[in-house]
């Protein structure tokens, strides 16, 4: 009774097709929607034998000519490519095995197996040109703030000085993208305050820089507090010492771009 139903329903549907090697495809001009579908070609690529049909139906959508989703053995597609101006259609056939598991796939025109790789060639993701280091600027703690301070207002003549003159060397820079400020304290002192020192600085040399008519949005102010000495100084905190660790006492400023 079931051979009969399904020999009497294939006139308007192929419910109860089942593969054939080599396979046989439906007309394309029955296939619903008409012109078929463009297909996602990294989807299509993913297709393989031992997918289930709500794996397939996943990846590719439905059969474009009426074929059952229960019980049907074959699904065939109808598939649009663009190449270049032009639209080219083919023709896509789905085979599954008795439990109902992709076993083959196959292409009406053969030559469409290569069109599909090329149709939409995966792109490596585009590598972002790094910036290159421009210039770099040191400026001495003790020449720019009085010890312990880090206001606009408490900045140093000297310090200003010095500031003044690398603007003008960053506004002669051309494909400037990023400059980043960072102060540093020496090791005397609390993590948590030469953080918080070193930090206020460089949000103040900021300031100086933007209110002399640098780009806010590509400045960057950050503090390091301690943790990048450059001294080679011994321990302890005597005169000496601290006077070693003046290095260490400092505000760069590195300056990034595209030569």
């Amino acid at each position: 009774m079931l051979l009969s139903v399904c020999l009497a329903a294939a006139v308007v549907m192929q419910g109860c097709a089942v593969p054939q090697t080599p396979p046989k495809f439906p007309d394309a001009t029955s296939a619903s929607p008409a012109g078929g579908t463009f297909v996602n070609v990294a989807n299509l690529r993913n297709v393989s034998t031992g997918l289930n049909k709500d794996q397939l139906y996943d990846l590719i959508g439905p059969p474009h000519f009426n074929e059952w989703f229960v019980g049907n053995h074959v699904w065939n597609y109808l598939f649009d490519f663009r190449r270049g101006d032009r639209v080219v259609s083919c023709q896509y056939q789905v085979q599954f095995d008795k439990n109902m598991r992709v076993s083959a796939t196959y292409w009406r025109d053969p030559q469409c197996a290569d069109l599909m790789s090329d149709a939409a060639p995966v792109a490596p993701a585009p590598v972002a040109a790094k910036p290159a280091a421009l210039e770099q600027f040191t400026f001495e703690g003790e020449a720019l703030f009085p010890f312990g301070k880090s206001s606009l207002n408490s900045m140093l003549p000297r310090g200003r000085a010095e500031l003044d003159a690398a603007i003008e060397k960053i506004r002669k820079e051309d494909g400037v993208t990023r400059i980043d400020v960072v102060g540093h304290t020496d090791r005397i002192g609390s993590d948590e305050s030469n953080r918080a020192l070193s930090q206020a600085r460089a949000e103040t040399v900021k300031a100086y820089l933007v209110a002399h008519g640098l780009d806010a949005e590509r400045i960057r102010a950050s503090g390091a507090g301690s943790s990048q000495p450059v001294s080679h100084c011994p321990p302890g905190e005597t005169p000496a010492v601290i006077a070693c660790l003046q290095k260490d006492r400092r505000v760069t400023i590195a300056i990034y771009g595209q030569r």
